[in-house]
């Protein structure tokens, strides 16, 4: 014998060993063994685990319901608790009968179903969180497993996921209190195996916990007698049984397990039981709706009923009844994607008609749940109310929601794998109008940047208009007042002025050699000064020149006498062996170039080009026929006032205090609109922008090669409107924004690289409570406290405890129709400071009732920062005041006038030890204050651009500096050196 032939021998034996036969008989001797349990047990009732268990349940001993406790929600590394398969329906029947059986098995290699071993331990144990929660009381919630199944480590992992899913569960909508209202014990799980011989019943009356015994059906040894044992022989029966069910089985047990060719008996019982396509499942309406989910019932049952569905028929359809042809079983999950449109055109008149509709399966359980998802998640509200989805708008949590109404209202309702490829063509939709929302929100970005850049360049041709227009008014008025005559005379006297100081520079050489023979070269130390005067003198004149031809009227230049006289007298000092002269105090002329000292003869009635040719006199062209005593020849710039004004404005003004300066250091570019709000804790920085970004930055990040630049840590999405607040935690960041949410965010990790998203699109935590805007955030970690201001004129006091996640919200404060602005801990968390539009400031206390302290700073508040009992509050006016925060007196009698310009207001403050002050306005302009001499600035500094009357708009100390924040959607870095 070849190995063809060995290997055609051990193919045909295998396919024998798993024959019709040897697996009825296999299940019909697993099915005795949960007998002798039941009547071991017999004041529990004995429930099968779909799909498989039903087949080891004699009908006699069984319970009308049944459970779904999926495998594949067990395996390892995928632990999850399902809603879908929430099994509510149970707990009635456990608070009925203090306990059940449930009933399933598994293939070959292992003891017990992973449905048993994993998925129920999870279920119990999240259900016994969500009942500690809710009674805020001592409850066994720890995950029970089989011992020598499921490992120590994996118990852990399952263990770390229960509170999340008891979150999950709390706030999917199931009426959690109200099904374990009857509760008394905890649930958990027992499991009995064909390895166990039980002779004496456990009793459990007196155990501290309601048992769920597990009953694993199948043997791992071979128990055949006459045949060939199959573990686990009735999963996947639909590959297997075709048409055969289990209630059919059982029906004709003896008959079909008396011949061994029982694929011929199958077929007949098939062929004679005419009622082999119709369930006993009964009919259900879903909810408060007019749509029913049942098995098929006879056709005088429907006369109750304006149109019906029927799933699995081939016959035609009539106007009110519609037949849809789905094989039940995998080979219909194709079927699904095309009944699933016309089940729902045919719908939607009777759904408009407010009329009664069925839709039916021959079990009632698969088929037509599968349909009436399709329909409620189509034509219903989340009341229950008609409604067309005009959008086919499809979204996680409405699938999640009408699940529920049919789970909650059909006990038989079951998800097999039609049901799965219906919902996984409606979450299809649902992800990709996700996807097509991702790409309008792209979309409007890049719309608003353009939108941007274009209101940028109108502002420009905007100021260029303006100018222009000046040019031509100055233009017009020259004109008419015969302004060309006086500019044409103006010239010609300049020209005069000019031969008259070359004829007196001529006459100065002249009469020095005359007096003491000294030459212009031995003089040129002395007159330094003088030659410096007069070239501030001819600078003044050109402007003078330039203003009378552009027809702007200037006060005559100050004329500095120049010491001709004092010349001629030899009143030069001494000179020494190296031709130095003595100080040039010997010359009347002053030691501080900016004060000068008039030591010569000037006589009231010189004209100035005479005054002017004076003092050209002493400023030569060439003083030496030596080059090295020729001094350093420099253009005369000829700027206007007005342009010299414009200049300075665009430049920092560092003001010098004690040999302190304060510089920039790095920029940081991450956001595409205006940085609204910063935090920072050692570090690491947070900050929130009207991009509707929350961007991470680790400040001990090493710039950028040649840039002092660098690149963000993480970027955090999922606001739909702009970020307005931000605030730091230890290992969470909390921002707030126009849409009315607070959202958190994990931090990145250390070995997070740059630019990586956080959790991706969707935040780790959501705050719901607000109806409007979040102006401001602040955090109290020591107390787990988050506190939010809202335009919805509320500010709320939320528990950041992950314990408290399912109800966070602690408290809502109102203060009529005051609206707070900002927020701001003391005290390690124990007061609150509230900032209002009415430009009141109230200092609550959390753990008394008494009234809060109010102190009164006359125009609407902006920011609020605090160090030790001080508070820093920057008002719409422009001051900066300073308050205790015990006693709301103010520690500066007039605070800080911070900006004293109209239309300048003061947008953020922060403040630190020594006294320190740094302030942000709508000018753009940072500041740095020291508050005990609140007078004048320590330094001045134009950080930020002006953008719509928007400036700077948060200031931070953190990283051994000062971070400024402003409408140009820059962050600054200013660093302090010592001079």
């Amino acid at each position: 014998m070849d190995s063809n032939d060995i290997y055609q021998v051990s193919e045909k034996l295998r396919h024998e060993s798993r024959s019709i036969y040897n697996r009825l008989r296999s299940i019909d001797a697993d099915a005795e063994f949960v007998t002798h349990v039941s009547e071991m047990l017999s004041e529990y009732p004995v429930i099968a685990n779909e799909r498989c268990g039903v087949w080891y349940v004699d009908p006699q001993i069984a319970h009308p319901d049944s459970v779904y406790f999926k495998s594949t929600d067990g395996h390892t590394g995928n632990w999850k608790f399902s809603l879908r398969r929430a099994n509510t329906h149970i707990f009635p029947i456990l608070n009925q009968h203090k306990g059940c059986i449930l009933v399933d098995s598994t293939r070959k290699g292992k003891r017990m179903p992973d449905s048993f071993s994993r998925t129920i331990p999870i279920w119990c144990a999240v259900w016994n969180t969500a009942v500690q929660i809710l009674r805020n009381t001592e409850w066994d919630c720890k995950v029970y497993t089989p011992p020598r199944v499921v490992s120590e480590s994996e118990n852990s992992h399952m263990s770390n996921l229960v509170p999340a899913f008891a979150d999950m569960l709390l706030q999917s909508g199931i009426d959690v209190r109200g099904l374990t209202q009857e509760m008394c014990k905890p649930v958990r799980p027992i499991w009995i195996t064909r390895d166990h011989r039980l002779t004496i019943p456990p009793d459990f009356s007196e155990a501290e916990f309601c048992p769920i015994i597990c009953v694993s059906a199948s043997s791992t040894r071979d128990c055949s007698d006459g045949f060939m044992y199959v573990q686990g022989a009735a999963d996947d029966h639909e590959l297997w049984a075709g048409k055969l069910t289990p209630q059919l089985f059982w029906q004709h047990r003896e008959q079909l397990l008396s011949n061994k060719n029982t694929a011929e008996i199958v077929d007949q019982v098939v062929n004679m039981d005419q009622d082999v396509q119709r369930g006993n499942g009964g009919v259900s309406f879903i909810r408060n709706t007019n749509v029913a989910v049942g098995a098929q019932v006879a056709a005088t049952s429907l006369s109750g009923f304006d149109a019906v569905i029927s799933c699995g028929e081939k016959m035609d359809s009539s106007e009110r009844h519609l037949r849809l042809s789905i094989h039940d079983s995998k080979k219909g999950q194709t079927e699904m994607a095309t009944a699933i449109p016309q089940a729902l055109q045919f719908v939607e008149p009777f759904m408009r008609n407010n009329s009664r509709i069925l839709v039916q399966c021959a079990q009632g359980t698969n088929l037509s749940v599968s349909i009436a998802l399709a329909i409620l998640t189509k034509y219903t509200d989340d009341n229950g109310q008609f409604q067309i989805n005009e959008r086919n708008v499809v979204s996680k949590q409405m699938i999640q929601n009408r699940l529920l109404w049919i789970t909650t209202s059909h006990a038989k309702a079951t998800s097999g794998s039609l049901f799965e490829r219906a919902l996984g063509l409606m979450q299809n939709e649902w992800r990709r109008m996700e996807h097509e929302r991702m790409e309008w929100e792209v979309e409007r970005i890049r719309l608003k940047a353009k939108i941007s850049a274009s209101e940028k360049r109108i502002a420009q041709l905007s100021t260029l208009y303006t100018v222009s227009q000046k040019h031509v008014v100055m233009l017009e008025t020259m004109l008419k007042g015969g302004a060309k005559g006086e500019v044409k005379q103006a010239a010609s006297d300049v020209k005069q002025a000019a031969s008259d100081v070359k004829q007196a520079a001529n006459e100065a050489r002249q009469a020095v050699k005359e007096v003491s023979g000294i030459g212009v070269a031995d003089i040129v130390e002395v007159t330094r000064g003088t030659r410096e005067r007069g070239r501030k003198l001819l600078e003044q004149c050109m402007e003078e020149i330039e203003a009378l031809t552009n027809g702007i009227d200037l006060q005559p230049p100050e004329i500095m006498a120049a010491p001709l006289e004092a010349l001629r007298r030899g009143e030069f000092g001494s000179v020494n062996a190296k031709g130095d002269t003595s100080s040039a105090g010997s010359l009347g002329v002053a030691k501080d170039a900016d004060e000068p000292r008039l030591n010569g003869i000037i006589e009231s009635d010189r004209s100035a080009g005479e005054s002017l040719a004076l003092v050209s006199a002493h400023m030569p062209k060439r003083m030496s026929d030596d080059e090295e005593s020729q001094p350093e020849q420099r253009p005369i710039r000829r700027i206007s006032e007005q342009r010299r004004r414009r200049r300075l404005s665009l430049t920092v003004d560092e003001v010098d205090s004690g040999g302190a300066q304060w510089h920039e250091t790095r920029v940081l570019a991450g956001h595409m609109d205006c940085v609204r709000a910063i935090s920072a804790r050692a570090d690491v920085m947070a900050s929130a922008a009207d991009d509707g970004l929350v961007v991470i930055w680790d400040l001990a990040q090493k710039p950028r090669a040649r840039a002092r630049d660098m690149a963000p840590k993480g970027i955090c999405r999922g606001h739909l409107a702009a970020a307005t607040s931000v605030v730091l935690g230890t290992d969470v960041v909390y921002a707030g924004g126009l849409d009315s949410s607070v959202r958190a965010w994990t931090l990145p990790a250390d070995s997070t690289s740059a630019s990586d998203d956080v959790d991706g699109v969707f935040p780790a935590r959501e705050f719901v409570g607000h109806t409007d805007a979040v102006w401001s955030l602040a955090l109290a970690s020591r107390v787990s406290l988050l506190a939010s201001a809202s335009a919805d004129a509320t500010c709320r006091i939320w528990s950041v405890d992950s314990r408290m996640s399912s109800a966070p919200l602690r408290a809502t404060w109102t203060s009529g129709t005051r609206v707070p602005t900002c927020v701001s801990f003391a005290d390690d968390g124990a007061r609150l400071a509230i900032g209002y539009d009415s430009g009141t400031v109230d200092v609550r206390d959390l753990a008394a009732a008494n009234t809060p302290v109010t102190f009164d700073c006359g125009s609407r508040i902006t920011s609020i920062a605090r160090h030790d009992a001080v508070y820093a509050v920057a008002c719409v006016s422009g001051t900066v005041h300073l308050c205790d925060s015990r006693t709301g007196a103010s520690v500066l009698s007039t605070g800080i006038g911070a900006y004293p310009r109209p239309n300048v207001v003061a947008t953020a403050v922060d403040i630190s030890a020594n006294s320190a002050v740094v302030t942000g306005g709508s000018d753009g302009v940072v500041k740095w204050w020291d508050w005990r001499r609140p007078l004048t600035s320590v330094c001045e500094v134009k950080a930020h651009k002006q953008k719509a009357d928007e400036g700077v708009c948060a200031v931070a100390y953190a990283a051994g500096g000062v971070l400024s924040a402003g409408a140009d959607g820059l962050i600054r870095l200013f660093q302090q050196q010592i001079n």
